[in-house]
């Protein structure tokens, strides 16, 4: 993944297939259009701002929201990082293009 500029679509991709390679197997729900024409994840209950993605591996729980570009993270994605921050032994992030240029995406990944 070079330095130009990339859609998340093509961020979460990235680190999606790293992930696998590393062992992880990982959980993403994707968007759909809706009758209306507006695209939305479709979740229930409580699940607005859920963490883009969900990593496990045997003993290591991850959940990692993905953002490009100067997207900062919403007031539901904010209460859903604390609350999952606040659990022992799971681990929270969010992740930026630059993240992965730096390598500490692929650390995270790789312990």
């Amino acid at each position: 993944m070079g330095q130009k500029k990339i859609t998340e679509k093509e961020f979460q991709k990235t680190v999606i297939q790293y992930a696998r390679l590393n062992g992880w197997l990982v959980a993403h729900f994707e968007t759909a259009k809706s009758r209306k024409g507006a695209w939305m994840t479709p979740v229930a209950a409580d699940g607005a701002g859920f963490p883009d993605l969900v990593f496990v591996r045997e003993g290591m729980l991850v959940f990692a929201e993905l953002k490009v570009g100067k997207n900062p993270t919403t007031d539901q994605q904010n209460k859903w990082i604390a609350l999952l921050q606040s659990v022992p032994g799971v681990k929270t992030f969010v992740w930026r293009p630059a993240d992965w240029h730096s390598g500490k995406i692929r650390a995270e990944l790789e312990e």
